[in-house]
């Protein structure tokens, strides 16, 4: 197995603490539209990653100061609540699932409202899956302008992808 494909061993795994718990919970409720117990959540250090599990399941990621849901939990529990979502085509789809960036010409549509840097789930088409997520690197509005005009450039910074380092720690604990 190449080095860069290893999959870290945690440096801290405890019980998230209450005030960790409530945020948690909170972030979930407002953000993917989930329920969860309070006492069945870890927090989970490797590093410079944090992933908060919950009943079992990785669920929030923090990483260089954002916030995020991890990809096994929106894709296992069916969740995107109210984040905004960026619908690809298939080529997009198998782009991103690589590790590339997502480019204007791959997006079929926006579905909500965001700012640049705010955290987006990008979606395939055919599937309405979450293949990815990214970090808006123009506002939807920008986007939306772009399909409708030159569809040229860099409009999502991917973060997480399925096969990337978060998915396979999520995928070891």
């Amino acid at each position: 197995m190449a080095r860069d494909k290893e999959t870290p061993k945690p440096s801290k795994r405890y019980a998230a603490s209450k005030k960790e718990r409530k945020s948690i919970i909170r972030y979930l409720s407002q953000t993917l539209g989930l329920e969860a117990s309070d006492s069945l959540i870890e927090h989970v250090e490797f590093k410079d990653i944090l992933i908060y599990v919950v009943d079992g399941l990785p669920c929030v990621v923090e990483r260089e100061g954002a916030r995020f849901p991890h990809l096994l939990c929106l894709i296992q529990r069916r969740a995107t609540g109210i984040l905004p979502r960026v619908v690809v085509d298939r080529g997009a789809t198998s782009a991103v699932g690589r590790g590339a960036d997502l480019m204007i010409p791959g997006i079929r549509r926006v579905e909500g409202t965001f700012s640049k840097g705010d955290i987006v789930v990008i979606a395939d088409e055919e599937t309405n899956m979450p293949v990815a997520i990214g970090k808006a690197l123009m506002a939807s509005d920008e986007i939306e302008e772009k399909l409708r005009g030159v569809r040229k450039g860099k409009a999502i910074e991917v973060i997480h992808r399925p096969g990337d380092v978060l998915w396979r720690l999520g995928k070891a604990l």
